[in-house]
């Protein structure tokens, strides 16, 4: 059941988006002063998406971003330094400089795994993460994004089959924005609606506005809630558009002019201010308050990288391995009687039937399951063969040699 925002909630959608934007933009603004080290990969038009799904996970959720879901960093609680250290490869960044994009992650507090280059890697690892999280059980639930381009890697249809076979509280967020790099959806997919890639696995899909957050939001929040449930893994289809090309490098001239003017107009972070004024949830008053806490808070943000140091030279040579517990620990963290899951009560007989595998003919005559194991039905078959064994006994033949079977032919023809 899809419930209404409160007035909070709305206002907090509309933040969010406003600093993706706005820390883009920065980037930018670092990108062209040759300032950031690697790639640059806009959300411009997608805010809706990244902030509206991850806005519907709880604190103790996981997730894994992709290169277009800064939003939902922040939304995580990620500071903008952390993003701008790391994009400019400084020693005070997540990675100590040793990753120029967006490869970090935090595994300890905000539970948020880092992003895999190769696409559609991040579903069976999420899935993994999910399972984990319930044999723990945490009660947690499970979130990665993949675009249209992604959903036609193999690893995407292995990694889904498998969170349906095992039901793992996850959630698939399709971000739909119509180009795969250069490759626009209709060339790489025979498909109208990519929820339907769902069906396959026999998993519920949802097809939601990506550009309208409290829809993103609301729909989120319900698949969110059915995953912890024990639904099982839900994709999402958000539908969008990629409004920048693939990365700062790719102007994107094969857009149509028509198909962007489109999409401009359907701007989220706009769309969504016209909401909250015509409902009377904001006013140009908070607007400019909201504005202005931004901006204080970019302005210290960036100063912190700008001021930074480079990673030393002798840092390329350390944590290239794990270790172990001098490069972090990792324990599992139980909110269930381990007993639970550990043995005796975790036990079972090795004993089994398959069902549909077959039926034979039992030793009572009477049709019975194929079973493995030491079952009751071998033991009832000793039982059976020793009331069904002959009351008298049998003769006893001996077999005579040859010498003595002779002796008795002559024998007898004496006599006569």
């Amino acid at each position: 059941m899809k419930k209404d925002l409160t007035r909070q909630q709305h206002l907090d959608l509309y933040y969010y988006m406003r600093l993706n934007r706005a820390v883009e933009d920065t980037m930018t603004k670092l990108f062209r002063q040759n300032k950031i080290v690697g790639g640059l990969y806009s959300s411009l038009g997608q805010e809706a998406i990244s902030v509206g799904t991850a806005y519907a996970l709880e604190k103790k959720d996981w997730l894994a971003p992709m290169i277009r879901n800064i939003g939902a960093l922040l939304v995580k609680g990620v500071p903008p330094r952390d993003i701008f250290t790391q994009h400019m490869a400084k020693y005070t960044s997540p990675t100590l400089g040793k990753d120029g994009t967006s490869h970090f992650g935090d595994l300890e507090n905000l539970h948020i795994v880092s992003p895999i280059s190769m696409l559609g890697d991040l579903i069976p690892v999420m899935t993994g993460v999910a399972m984990a999280g319930r044999y723990l059980g945490q009660k947690i639930v499970t979130m990665t994004w993949i675009g249209d381009g992604g959903s036609s890697t193999g690893v995407f249809h292995e990694g889904l089959n498998f969170a349906a076979v095992q039901k793992a509280p996850f959630v698939l967020i399709l971000e739909n924005n119509q180009w795969a790099y250069s490759t626009p959806v209709r060339r790489q997919v025979p498909l109208e609606n990519l929820a339907d890639r769902a069906k396959a696995y026999g998993i519920a899909s949802y097809i939601v506005d990506g550009n309208d957050v409290a829809a993103v939001y609301k729909t989120t929040k319900e698949a969110v809630d059915r995953a912890r449930a024990g639904e099982g893994p839900i994709l999402i289809e958000a539908k969008s558009m990629r409004m920048r090309g693939h990365a700062q490098h790719d102007a994107a001239d094969y857009v149509p002019k028509e198909m962007k003017e489109y999409w401009e107009k359907r701007d989220p972070i706009a769309r969504h201010e016209k909401f909250l004024m015509e409902q009377k949830l904001l006013d140009a008053k908070g607007k400019q308050e909201i504005e202005t806490k931004i901006n204080t808070l970019l302005e210290k943000e960036r100063d912190f990288p700008e001021n930074s140091p480079m990673p030393p030279p002798e840092l390329a040579e350390q944590g290239v391995y794990c270790t172990g517990d001098d490069c972090h620990k990792i324990r599992p963290k139980w909110e269930r009687p381990i007993a639970e899951v550990t043995p005796p009560k975790s036990s079972v007989d090795p004993v089994w039937v398959v069902e549909g595998f077959g039926r034979g003919k039992g030793s009572g005559g009477g049709s019975a399951p194929i079973h493995f194991g030491d079952t009751a039905a071998a033991e009832e078959k000793t039982e059976n063969e020793e009331k069904l064994a002959p009351k008298s006994p049998a003769k006893k033949v001996v077999k005579k040699s040859a010498k003595a079977v002779a002796v008795a032919g002559n024998s007898r023809k004496a006599r006569r």
